[in-house]
């Protein structure tokens, strides 16, 4: 490490964290009741229609800006700092970031530099190295805890960290509901409808198995994308109809201004996720985005009838040396990609005349709302369990229910939209319920209005974000 600025060093890009998935946690105390939790083993799903460039960038800038942003609280009056303890079943030395390093604490960032090396998360105070005062609002080991996969991140407009954490998937290990029961009389833990049919038990016999109660009765609130959340919801739980797919939606929205006016070439864009392509696309995502029901609906779409055209995403294995069987009619019709980046599939959904949701098994669809923001309507199956408030028939695109209406709705659509005058106006929508805009301030009064008594808010905020998918 080389001496530099403090004023250079506080530009600087911090590392994020990267053990997703990975335990960090001993074994509980053998003489501790058991809880009863489900099998541990989930499967990560890169997700083709969900990790944006934007959410990526955001993350990496958002922990620089909280090094340097004034983070006073809306609070008169501060408690006096309490003393929190950390989780005994780490097995990893905490670390803070110092700015351009790391260290286990704030006193071993200068490493005899003096203040130039007291930054990140630490700052230079009464001569000595201790942690930022702009941290103060949060939980020390609020980012270690966040480097575990069901734990996601929130902060304000700001891209100031507050004291609340999202649960979006269930948990991977025992240490994680450790953590959680470790954890909750300090930090505000909410549920977010992310993965799957979480918190209700998952269809896939790919995933694994845990009763829908377990999660429905954990947490003191929960973002959700029910139709009727009393039917399932314990009645002290507050629940918003809210989910992941309803934020950061400005990359989507800028690369459909920037392309509004490309030529439409394909009919529909199908996004499959990772799909298990050396077993035929036959496995855990390609049960999520429903394939087998994709290869019906192919046999009815490629015929001469309909003559449709379109776009089979995450279909190839990232070789691009295998592709999923798909009906011999569609020889010719169907493009099939592998695995894309997020501006690539952007790129093909720009050509394309509507986004195919087959799904059912999908709490948070986000390629939906990033459809609707890029002015591109919907052909959904109209059981799916989540994204089903982003249609509106008739003017953000059409539901079907099964084979046996089927035709009925892709005609419509295929009417619709081959023509020059679309009646659908599916960003009309999108900009005015959704986008960090307008979900961002009713996740905020939500969360005021409900643990406001134990959330100490940056001054001058009016907007919570999830960060991550």
């Amino acid at each position: 490490l080389t001496n530099s600025p403090a004023n250079h060093a506080l530009e600087l890009a911090i590392d994020l964290p990267r053990n997703v998935g990975r335990s960090s946690i001993e074994p509980s105390d053998p003489d501790k009741k058991k809880l009863s939790l489900p099998p541990t083993k989930i499967i990560n799903s890169p997700r083709n229609d969900g990790r944006s460039n934007e959410e990526s960038n955001q993350l990496k800038e958002t922990l620089s800006p909280r090094l340097i942003k004034s983070a006073k609280t809306n609070n008169a009056k501060l408690p006096p700092p309490k003393q929190f303890k950390s989780y005994p079943g780490f097995t990893t030395e905490t670390s803070v970031v110092c700015g351009n390093h790391k260290a286990i604490s704030c006193d071993r960032c200068p490493q005899g530099n003096g203040a130039s090396w007291c930054n990140g998360e630490c700052e230079w105070r009464d001569n000595a190295c201790v942690r930022s005062s702009k941290l103060d609002h949060i939980h020390p080991d609020y980012f270690r805890i966040t480097e575990r996969y069901a734990f996601q991140q929130v902060m304000n407009q700001n891209h100031e960290y507050v004291n609340v954490i999202m649960v979006r998937s269930p948990y991977r290990d025992k240490g994680d509901e450790d953590l959680y029961n470790f954890y909750k009389d300090d930090i505000v833990f909410l549920g977010i409808s992310s993965f799957e049919s979480f918190p209700l038990k998952s269809p896939n016999p790919y995933s694994s198995k845990y009763d829908s109660e377990y999660y429905l009765n954990m947490f003191t609130g929960f973002l959700h994308n029910m139709k009727e959340p009393d039917s399932y919801f314990p009645a002290d739980v507050k629940t918003i109809l809210m989910s992941q797919s309803d934020f950061n939606l400005n990359e989507a929205t800028a690369f459909g201004q920037k392309h509004a006016h490309d030529e439409k070439i394909y009919d529909f864009v199908y996004s499959g996720g990772d799909q298990e392509v050396e077993q035929d696309c036959v496995g855990w995502a390609s049960y999520n985005k429903n394939f087998s029901f994709v290869r019906q609906a192919l046999e009815v779409m490629c015929s001469p009838e309909f003559n449709v055209t379109g776009v089979l995403v995450a279909n190839k294995n990232k070789a691009g040396t295998k592709a999923c069987t798909i009906p011999a009619a569609c020889e010719g019709k169907m493009v099939q990609t592998t695995f894309l980046d997020q501006g690539k599939f952007f790129g093909y959904l720009a050509k394309a005349r509507w986004a195919f949701l087959p799904q059912i098994c999908d709490a948070s669809p986000r390629v939906s709302s990033q459809a609707l923001s890029m002015n591109i309507p919907l052909l959904m199956n109209q059981n799916i369990m989540g994204g089903w408030k982003y249609m509106v028939e008739g003017e953000t695109g059409e539901f079907f229910h099964d084979m046996s209406d089927f035709k009925e709705s892709l005609r419509k659509i295929l009417d619709n939209t081959r023509g020059g005058n679309s009646p659908y106006k599916p960003l009309e929508l999108a900009k005015s319920k959704y986008g960090n805009v307008n979900s961002g301030p009713r996740l905020f009064e939500f969360v005021k209005k409900n643990w406001g008594d134990r959330v100490q808010f940056p001054d001058g905020t009016a907007s919570l974000i999830p960060t991550g998918a």
